[in-house]
């Protein structure tokens, strides 16, 4: 590494060591009374091919942030943010799957080898 590229890189890192250490922050602080979890409920899916997924839902108390935690049939724990629906609610960081609940009913969608979305579960019924 030349002396001059040596130089700016030890510039920034000293000026990014002088931010933190001066607590700079580009976010403001998170109120603990804020970001209170809410439970909303649990319910266990049974899918017609004899599948079981168990979702746990919550939500901040400010309402700002909902999500599920789900376990799939294969034993994978996931938890997924809400966003944004026409209709029913839809859950996923979408990357490799997403969980979609309408009513009392569920399905989830997870990308193939082509990275196209594919339903792995459908017409998973709440049992609970």
């Amino acid at each position: 590494m030349s002396a001059r590229r040596l130089m700016l890189h030890s510039g920034l890192a000293l000026a990014a060591a002088a931010l933190a250490g001066a607590g700079v922050s580009p976010l403001p602080p998170v109120i603990a009374a804020e970001a209170e979890l809410i439970h909303s409920s649990s319910v266990r899916y049974r899918c017609p091919g004899g599948e079981r997924v168990e979702a746990t839902y919550f939500r901040l108390r400010d309402r700002s942030l909902a999500f599920v935690r789900l376990k799939l049939p294969d034993g994978r724990l996931l938890t997924l943010p809400q966003l944004a629906s026409a209709s029913g609610a839809r859950f996923s960081a979408d990357r490799d799957v997403t969980w979609w609940i309408k009513g009392q009913t569920g399905f989830l969608q997870q990308r193939d080898s082509r990275g196209e979305w594919q339903v792995s579960l459908r017409s998973c019924d709440s049992a609970s």
